[in-house]
């Protein structure tokens, strides 16, 4: 199945205004098996949370059970290149790390994930508000955005499960891309241009256009835009992210 934007049919459906409302179950089989029928009974009933929940879930479990497989590793791996250049001393490194391996530091990974994902769903929901609502002048309410984008999100679930088993392999999530920025040679420690390269070139991956193509059926359905105008203010939202991540991922990334 070709997920993206540009293989969505040309026919301009309606919004969804009333019909019968699907059930949990159904609906995450239709966001997966048909994701332009997904939408029904939205409108009248927030089921937002359930997604919300299943996604918090997992990105907890993810980080929990890679934490001392692959996550600390990343981590004390830094943190000794710090005390390499003299920014952390040997004691310090060791107070950290134990600090990390323990109980807190694996709370606190956990919690990062807690609140992390649902700030992530909820900036995501004013980008769709902002374009299908505002750019394209539709009724398109926040929190019908909110429900499209955890919805779409559920799409990504097998891009944890092929990242957690890599990371378990290798030990590390380090190297790990399931977009075209796998084709950019890795240096270390990785050059800030090379940083952006690849964090750009990641978003063109199966399971991201995935979620755009599915986000973008959802507006289509929710809002009643014309298809060809919501795939070109999600299209070009989505690039304008992508470009702004790459450049914050380079900003951040210590080197030259």
């Amino acid at each position: 199945m070709d997920a993206t934007p540009s293989s969505l049919p040309a026919s301009e459906p309606a919004a969804i205004q009333d019909g019968p409302s699907l059930s949990p179950f159904a609906r995450i089989a239709a966001i997966f098996a048909n994701p332009a029928g997904a939408w029904a009974g939205l409108e009248q009933r927030a089921s937002w949370w359930l997604p919300l929940i299943i996604m918090t879930l997992c990105g907890v479990a993810f980080t929990v059970t890679l934490h001392d497989r692959a996550i600390m590793p990343m981590i004390t791996e830094r943190w000794e290149q710090m005390v390499d250049s003299g920014q952390l001393s040997a004691e310090q490194l060791e107070r950290m790390e134990a600090g990390m391996r323990g109980p807190a530091g694996l709370a606190m990974t956990a919690v990062q994930q807690v609140v992390a994902w649902p700030v992530i769903m909820l900036l995501l929901a004013l980008l769709i508000t902002f374009g299908v609502g505002f750019v394209l002048g539709t009724k398109l309410k926040f929190r019908l955005a909110f429900e499209i984008a955890n919805w779409s999100s559920l799409v990504t679930l097998p891009s944890y499960l092929i990242t957690w088993v890599l990371a378990w392999q290798r030990e590390t999530l380090k190297g790990i891309h399931l977009g075209l920025g796998a084709l950019v040679p890795q240096s270390d420690p990785p050059q800030r241009l090379q940083v952006a390269i690849t964090t750009l070139l990641d978003a063109i991956g199966p399971f991201n256009l995935w979620f755009l193509a599915v986000a973008i059926l959802g507006a289509v359905a929710l809002s009643g835009a014309p298809r060809k105008s919501v795939i070109g203010v999600m299209v070009g939202l989505y690039a304008a992210l992508a470009i702004l991540v790459a450049v914050m991922s380079a900003v951040f990334t210590p080197g030259s």
